[in-house]
């Protein structure tokens, strides 16, 4: 709600600001990616089953 009443009080479009904040988010995100101490999944060992269903 607070991008379009920047949209409307500014004429900044709405999408812009959200791809703006959207962006601004990932590169903080990513810059605190080496706090995380998170192994990759593997599956178990022998398991003959994918897990997906058809």
């Amino acid at each position: 709600m607070m991008a379009l009443r920047i949209e409307k009080a500014f004429g900044i479009r709405m999408d812009t600001l959200m791809r703006m904040q959207s962006s601004y988010d990932i590169a903080r995100t990513r810059g605190r990616e080496g706090e995380l101490d998170i192994e990759p999944y593997r599956p178990a060992t022998g398991s003959k089953s994918t897990g997906v269903r058809a």
